[in-house]
């Protein structure tokens, strides 16, 4: 168990879990649980009803002896019958048996050597023992991994869960349409087009382990529900989005309708229809056609106009300018911009009629909104006005603006009330809760102000560093549903794939990837901000057919986004150093320990757990250790209300998911947390008395990691295995303290602090110490790797020259010279694949207990002096831990903040609220270097961001997510803020972007409360 050289950590301890896991499998991570139980824990697992056990005791008699290996199943719980009766092919196969050997004979040997080795384990001996009568062990088993059961890795085993209602609707055999594409490199200015017919084959052509993937499969009935806005007439072909008559003016720029017979590489092979056959089209047979658009038209007319399309709560914030502003009004040139009166931000109900948006705030008399139910008009925005404009404000918080002349509000006796009398600007910059209703809300009122569809969409893949071309079917006809039907996700998803392969030079390298079970999803990406496109689905649970095309409307002063066509990665477990050197993520630990207080010398029992390079540590009471082995697994049948619920209803739950859930509730309830890169050293206790500092040099230089100090050899004996733990093992010594003091490992501060734990025995003090060092090793290298991707990306897509350049190495022949070139200026244009890095799929499909975590500078309020901190983002909450040098473990500092009803904003958005005199725009920005070797210069406003929270009342216990209980809160109800300061701009923005997508996450698991606060209060009549 012991490591004498930092080579051996490439390998990592041998276990079962390590062999368990494929080697090529990085994402799958594995956690161990070193130690014995308390008899407690044991004691509270759920049991099935007598009733169901006497049944199937009953059940086995009839068969009269059918199956002998079930004949002992009563000896145990009847969960383990089901483990052992699920997986023993999977345990046949991993001990070199063939399946076609596998039979009904074979299946009862394997089942029946499988309960024999479960009743040798050291498990199956602590069950039995528990049961017997009078025993009084406060501790029983040892340590195993988590999820896995005699080999085999049980993890991905589904738990029980309700039955589902099935889909009524049947989905469609046919798949979308192909338009004509194009593909060129981005290399080259030479274009090589290929034309695709207009509709696809039967069948995909790309690799069915890629279309047929659970992660990408989708109902195909989605696409018939409605679009989710309000005041629209009910359609029953397809769905309709609000948009401006044909009659509007086209829109100016690329998106500009062009004329007909213009060629856009659209070649139709099939031979024109009859005139009869045209006239006789009804229903969906129409809407791809001129007539269909015409239709379309027609039944926008027939909209009424005082009728609301959409309304939701949003954070609002008021500017007025007696001059005249551009029409793109954005944070830039909003820095820019002066003799603004500001109001400050303020929750308003926005709702949109066909002609103008209204603001809405509640009554200043008391009781009115009690007595009335209703909500007093503050403002109003006309859309239909040619002087309106739409403009992206921020694509980092997806925030738009709308700039407009003041209007009076609409005459209603006392409510008449004139602006500035007409004279001047309105600005008006709305940030909706959730990311997907922003763009929602961007999109359609981008269509409402004439916006049109380009004749094709560039599509670029980073990862192979080409582009792509998709014709716009119907862009100059406004027929969105021909659109709609080629620009779903999944089909242009397809799309890319097949025709790369039409391309020689991207064919190897795209099979390759599929082979190796890659996946691929659409982003859309503006700079170094990538937005996935990832909900099909609106917050209201009707469908969203214009996810994709709905980027289009994203353009921030003159700079539009872009699709790309993006490796779906999960965060990195697997790292590879400059000397060609693997080193996988060693396994995550847990367990219980007693840490010893160096002066009292009193013990303190802890639960100490590691998460993502972090060390928490709970109360006994508060572990949620593992289910131990054996042990059923969590129902997740039980009611929307418990800690371990699904927090999506309807989704399929596994053993890893349950875990995933049970790290959560054990960061949120920790009492302290601590950075692993803290620890220099980890080493065995070699005095009676601890110490509360190093007496020692403690090491000072980058690589202490990689020492033989730090690896050298643990101080073993043979009364090492002698030792029985426990205090029955203590009675038995002779030398009792040194026996505690060979049970004790110590964790070696860089600031000089020891913190000494004591185990149960020796052999587990040791696998604590092994597995500790493999851990402190790995992560001090993951965030040195991470600091320098960070640095990179910075570097290309600024094109600014770096802080401390690179300089050659010793060996390289330019060394001994002062000549040597400067390193070139990037081009800003790049295709950064390694964007997905910040932006990875663990944010969005929660497969870590930790979704984001990292040290930030922070405050409460809007007073006082920045704190250093660790920022946690888990389920629907933010923990944050202050780092404090008078203690050994980080303290939580503040409450843990719940995103229920919380808003997220940066920049200059989120700097013009602070107090004066705390944001100084024309301050210049200073170098900074970091422990990881991170060097950033970015100014102030480019690392802040802002959390607007509130105390909910009646919220979710734990890490649940649905707060269908919550109240909901009136419009001005008193927020608090978290102020916050990154370390660079690529990391504000990655944090920002995983916090709105847990609201994001937390809108759509309490959907009915949502639309309770949605429709909270009574409008004006249109």
């Amino acid at each position: 168990m012991d490591t004498t050289h930092p080579s051996s950590r490439t390998s990592g301890v041998p276990s079962s879990s390590e062999q368990v896991v494929k080697q090529d499998d990085v994402h799958k991570r594995r956690r161990r649980f070193i130690g014995p139980m308390p008899a407690t824990v044991l004691e509270a697992e759920p049991q099935r009803p007598r009733r169901q056990k006497h049944k199937r005791s009953l059940l086995r008699r009839e068969r009269g002896g059918e199956d002998s290996s079930s004949s002992s199943d009563d000896d145990d719980s009847s969960s383990l019958s089901d483990v052992i009766r699920r997986h023993a092919l999977e345990f046949f196969l991993r001990h070199g048996g063939e399946r076609d050997s596998w039979g009904e004979s074979q299946q009862k040997s394997v089942r029946k050597e499988m309960r024999k080795r479960w009743q040798q384990s050291d498990w199956g001996r602590a069950r039995r023992q528990q049961m017997q009568v009078g025993n009084s062990k406060k501790w029983i088993g040892s340590s195993f991994d988590i999820g896995v059961f005699l080999g085999v890795d049980i993890m991905d085993e589904r738990l029980p869960s309700p039955p589902s209602q099935a889909d009524a609707s049947g989905a469609s055999a046919s798949a979308p349409p192909a338009p004509a594409f194009s593909i060129y490199p981005t290399t080259s200015a030479a274009e090589t087009f290929v034309t695709a017919p207009s509709h696809t084959e039967d069948g995909p052509t790309g690799s069915p382990s890629l279309s047929h993937k659970a992660s990408h499969e989708r109902d195909s009935s989605k696409a018939e529900q409605s679009s989710g806005l309000a005041g629209l007439p009910a359609q029953t072909q397809a769905n309709r989005t609000p948009r401006s008559p044909s009659t509007l003016a086209p829109d100016v720029g690329k998106g500009k309708a062009k004329e007909k017979g213009k060629d856009v590489h659209v070649h139709y092979e099939e031979i024109p229809a009859p005139p009869s056959e045209v006239l006789a089209r009804t229903g969906s047979a129409v809407n791809v056609t001129s007539a269909g658009a015409v239709e379309q038209t027609t039944i926008e007319a027939r909209t009424n106009w005082g009728n609301i399309i959409m309304r939701d709560r949003m954070l609002v914030r008021v500017s007025y300018t007696e001059h005249s502003v551009p029409a793109t009004f954005d944070e830039r040139q909003n820095r820019v911009t002066r003799q603004l009166e500001n109001e400050g931000w303020v929750e308003y109900m926005v709702a949109w009629r066909k002609d103008r948006l209204e603001l809405y705030t509640d009554h200043h008399t008391f009781g009115k909104a009690w007595f009335t139910d209703s909500k007093r008009l503050a403002y109003v925005a006309p859309l239909g006005s040619s002087s309106t404009s739409l403009s992206l404000y921020s694509y980092v918080d997806m925030s738009f603006c709308l700039t407009c002349p003041p209007t009076p509000l609409v005459p209603d006796s006392k409510r008449v009330r004139y602006l500035h009398a007409g004279r001047g600007t309105h600005i008006f910059v709305f940030k909706p809760k959730s990311r997907s209703r922003a763009v929602d809300w961007i999109w359609h009122l981008w269509r409402q102000k004439g916006g049109q569809l380009p004749p094709f969409i560039e599509v670029r893949s980073p990862a192979l560093d080409t582009r792509m071309r998709v014709d716009v079917p119907g862009f100059d006809t406004a027929d969105l549903d021909a659109a709609y039907n080629v620009f779903q996700k999944d089909n242009v998803i397809r799309l890319c794939q097949k025709y790369l392969r039409i391309a020689p030079e991207y064919r190897a390298l795209l099979e390759r990837g599929l082979a190796e079970g890659a996946t691929f999803e659409l982003a859309w990406r503006l700079n170094t901000d990538l937005d996935w496109v990832w909900q099909e689905i609106d917050v209201r649970g009707k469908a969203r057919r214009w996810a994709v095309l709905s980027g289009l409307a994203l353009k921030q002063g003159e700079q539009p986004a872009h699709l790309e066509f993006r490796l779906k990665q999960h965060y990195p477990t697997r790292l590879h150093m400059k000397d060609g050197t693997r080193l996988d993520e060693p396994v995550a630990i847990e367990g219980y320990l007693d840490r010893i207080r160096p002066n009292s010398q009193l013990k303190q029992s802890l639960y100490l757990v590691t998460h993502d390079g972090y060390l928490f540590s709970l109360t006994p009471a508060h572990a949620h250790p593992p289910q131990p082995p054996g042990a059923p697994g969590m129902p997740s049948s039980t009611p929307e209300g418990t800690l371990y619920s699904l927090s999506s209803p309807g989704s399929v739950d596994t053993r890893r998911k349950a875990d995933v859930r049970r790290g959560r509730l054990q960061i949120l309830e920790a009492t302290g947390a601590f950075d692993l890169r803290s620890i220099v050293a980890v080493r065995r206790a070699f005095q009676m008395v601890p110490q509360a500092r190093e007496q020692g040099t403690v090491p000072q230089n980058t690589d202490w990691e990689d020492t033989e100090v730090f690896w050298e050899q643990v101080d073993r004996s043979e009364s090492d295995d002698e030792d029985d733990g426990g205090e029955s093992g203590v009675s038995k010594s002779k030398d009792k303290s040194r026996l505690r003091m060979r049970r004790s490992f110590e964790l070696v501060l860089v600031s000089g602090r020891v913190l000494r734990f004591e185990a149960y025995s020796c052999a587990t003090a040791l696998e604590w110490i092994v597995r500790l060092r493999q851990l402190v090793s790995y992560w001090k290298k993951r965030h040195q790797v991470d600091a320098r991707l960070e640095m990179n990306i910075a570097h290309v897509s600024t094109g600014r020259e770096r802080i401390t350049p690179q300089r050659p190495r010793e060996d390289h022949p330019h060394s001994a010279g002062h000549d040597t070139p400067p390193e070139p200026l990037p081009n800003h244009e790049a295709a950064l694949p390694e964007l997905t890095f910040f932006y990875n799929w663990c944010v969005l499909d929660g497969c870590r207990a930790i979704l984001k975590c990292g040290r930030l500078h922070g405050r409460k309020g809007w007073w006082g002096q920045y704190k250093h901190i660790q920022l946690v983002l888990l389920s629907g909450h933010l923990v944050q831990f202050e780092i404090s040098h008078k203690s050994s473990l980080h303290h939580r500092r503040d409450k843990v903040i719940n995103l229920l009803d919380a808003y997220v904003c940066s920049g200059y958005f989120a700097a013009q609220y602070l107090p004066e005199g705390q944001y100084d725009a024309n301050k210049p920005p200073v170098a900074r270097r970091y422990q990881d070797g991170l060097e950033t210069d970015d100014v102030e406003e480019d690392t802040l961001f802002i959390v607007w929270y509130r105390n909910v009342r009646g919220q979710a216990e734990g890490v649940r997510r649905n707060n269908a209980a919550a109240d909901v809160p009136p419009l001005k109800t008193k927020r608090k803020a978290g102020v916050f300061r990154t370390r660079s701009k690529l990391e504000r923005d990655a944090w920002v972007w995983a916090i709105n997508v847990e609201i994001e996450k937390v809108a759509r698991a309490s959907r009915e409360r949502e639309e309770a606060v949605r429709q909270a209060g009574r409008l004006l009549n249109g």
